[in-house]
């Protein structure tokens, strides 16, 4: 059940607010297949590169590169337990920031089963010092709303609480950028949950785009986002409209989210963010429309309907 309407009267406006600098996801498989990126994303957009186990860090660079000529801002993600050590991690920067421009990266873990060499965490990274020395001024980690299969709730919130130290005493801009959600349920109590335990690190929400359901269904139950399954789940109504649609729209959790942070000033929601899953084009027409406030609301069904 939804709030009174009079609590949350400029839910419209968080949602261009949410949306106005939107950043979006891409694979370097995927960046090769678009020919510019200017005629699709704004000025400026933050495009992240994806890291991938098949793919090489020279993939990266040239996707990175491409951006950055094309007025993006490139974000590439640095994994943690790709790293061999220290002097690694800093010929990697070098190249990233030398070559691309780059000035922002997500820290992951990674998902190799094993860390390569000395690190096996994101903090473990952020602590060498690296990232300032080499102009890194902004950096994202992960966020967790649903948990992690490879890792306990306890570790999780250990981690989120270092984290959060180390940002305290940085020069750096830390963020979290959560896991991809298929609904708002467990997103928006698990904001509030962190922000009680005295975290107050700023979050990017990640939404699945407007790719195929069968697509993303298959992503989700490989990601371990077995809570917004199981919400659409009970919802009949809404798993009939994503099975059979011929795109999935993530409007359902970003009112929820926009909802959330319009009735709670001290919700730590900031931005919206895009995995497209191939749909690059179609996801950022769609976000750039709600950015623009090309869009109506219906408050019944939580469906966004966006105008060209």
């Amino acid at each position: 059940m939804h709030p009174p309407e009079e609590a949350t009267p400029d839910l419209p406006t968080t949602l261009v607010r949410l949306s106005d600098s939107f950043s979006i996801e891409v694979t370097p498989h995927d960046a090769h297949k678009a020919d510019r990126f200017a005629g699709h994303l704004p000025p400026g957009t933050s495009v992240y590169v994806t890291f991938l186990t098949n793919t090489s860090f020279s993939d990266t660079v040239e996707v990175a590169r491409r951006l950055a000529a094309d007025g993006m801002r490139p974000v590439p993600h640095l994994a943690a337990r790709a790293l061999r050590d220290k002097r690694h991690l800093d010929e990697k920067l070098a190249t990233l920031t030398g070559e691309a421009g780059v000035e922002e990266v997500l820290l992951i873990a990674g998902s190799l089963p094993s860390p390569v060499g000395d690190f096996d965490a994101t903090i473990q990274v952020l602590r060498t010092g690296c990232l300032e020395r080499r102009g890194i001024c902004r950096v994202g980690v992960a966020g967790h709303p649903e948990g992690n299969p490879s890792i306990s709730d306890q570790d999780l919130r250990q981690a989120l609480k270092e984290k959060n130290e180390f940002a305290a005493d940085s020069p750096m801009d830390l963020y979290l950028l959560t896991q991809f959600c298929f609904a708002p349920e467990p997103v928006v109590p698990w904001e509030r949950q962190i922000r009680e335990a005295a975290h107050d690190l700023p979050l990017s929400i990640a939404l699945p785009g407007l790719a195929s359901p069968v697509t993303l269904l298959k992503f989700g139950l490989s990601c371990g986002i077995g809570p917004s399954l199981n919400v659409l789940r009970k919802q009949t109504r809404n798993m009939v409209r994503l099975a059979t649609s011929a795109a999935y729209h993530p409007d359902r959790t970003m009112v929820g989210v926009a909802r959330a942070a319009s009735s709670d000033p001290q919700a730590t929601f900031r931005r919206f963010h895009f995995f497209p899953f191939g749909a690059l084009v179609r996801t950022a027409r769609w976000a750039e429309a709600i950015h623009d406030s090309r869009f109506s609301l219906d408050r019944a069904t939580d469906r966004i309907e966006v105008h060209q």
